[in-house]
């Protein structure tokens, strides 16, 4: 059974990149606009992604309720 970062992952390594938004259990949208902004760790439990902001998130992979994709 896939899990949501199997779908991250695959979104990740698409040609050409589209951005979309990891929505989370807590309500928030964080978009991921490039693809050097995120990355999955190989144990599949943490995603890192870089914040507009530019501060880094480290989010549990069990609290990203859904995908979408930034239609530009």
């Amino acid at each position: 059974m896939e899990t949501l970062l199997d779908y991250v992952r695959r979104w990740t390594e698409g040609q050409p990149f589209r951005p979309f938004t990891l929505r989370l259990e807590d309500g928030r949208a964080i978009p991921v606009t490039r693809l050097a902004h995120i990355a999955c760790s190989d144990s599949g439990e943490t995603v890192a992604v870089f914040l507009p902001d530019g501060n880094l998130e480290i989010i549990a992979q069990k609290s990203i309720t859904s995908l979408q994709e930034i239609r530009t």
